[in-house]
């Protein structure tokens, strides 16, 4: 952090990599890092939820996120069940912790200063509150652009993920001359997980157009509706997708079991900082 009194615009080292800056200050929010402190002193997801007034199923969102955005995982668990195995910080996650605090205090002191000369000292809680936007994307990744191909109307983005997995964007011609796509650029990537189907291993390369990310099954939620599978792929990254009850028994993917993430090229969102 720069010994400056305002807060730097630009990424923070975190764990010896750049990437925490005031948008992700407002990204990770309070609550998912007293959800980490939580994880730290309770050494389980299911009491480190219940210790922070969460569910267990947003506790797991939360840390698939912030593990799929952060340089290294933040949280490592090891198996056991619902209710079972443990979890615990990673030495990137309780960096990661020292840095929220350390920005966000710097942050808060910033705004005051700011709100306090325009005569409203009050409104710089509130503001920094509104910035922690959430997006209903449940797959959020960041990435690096490897290659922009244009076409007569769209484009596709090939987008290279941590630990080496790939996928494309398809995006109009019009978006990528606005956000300056360009190789080598970093980029966040957004895929609904509704729009995530869910297939077994297969030698066949996928068909234009589709992205297949394959790994091992982490979770599998049921429910009265359709299911929701977790699937675990390189460096703690995590996709998930939703299925019906009958397909995923007729195709008998279970936990620990090896599946497919497909989706898309046009279900990616993309965006830059």
């Amino acid at each position: 952090m720069s010994s400056k009194s305002k807060p730097a615009a630009g990424p923070i080292n975190v764990g010896g990599q750049l990437w925490l800056s005031i948008d992700d200050v407002a990204f990770l929010g309070e609550e998912r890092i007293a959800l980490l402190e939580q994880i730290a002193a309770q050494g389980s997801i299911t009491r480190a939820a219940k210790a922070a007034g969460v569910s267990y199923k947003a506790a797991w969102d939360a840390v698939d996120a912030m593990n799929n955005l952060a340089p290294a995982p933040v949280v490592e668990t090891a198996t056991g069940g619902r209710g079972g195995g443990g979890a615990r910080l990673t030495d990137e996650g309780r960096r990661l912790i020292d840095a929220y605090r350390t920005i966000a205090a710097e942050y808060r002191r910033f705004l005051e200063g700011v709100n306090a000369a325009m005569g409203n000292p009050g409104a710089a809680l509130d503001l920094l509150r509104r910035l922690a936007l959430r997006t209903s994307a449940r797959n959020q990744f960041i990435g690096r652009i490897a290659a922009v191909t244009a076409r007569t109307v769209d484009a596709e983005v090939l987008i290279e993920l941590q630990g080496g997995e790939r996928i494309i964007a398809g995006i109009t011609n019009e978006s990528v001359e606005l956000l300056g796509l360009r190789p080598g650029r970093d980029i966040w990537a957004l895929v609904k997980a509704v729009a995530v189907d869910i297939d077994l291993p297969s030698q066949q390369l996928p068909a234009p157009g589709i992205n297949r990310l394959c790994g091992s099954v982490q979770r599998i939620t049921r429910g009265d509706g359709p299911v929701e599978v977790v699937i675990a792929l390189a460096a703690g990254v995590t996709v998930r997708g939703v299925t019906t009850l009958a397909r995923l028994e007729t195709m008998g993917i279970a936990e620990g079991e090896a599946a497919c993430a497909v989706f898309p090229a046009s279900g990616v969102i993309v965006g830059i900082d």
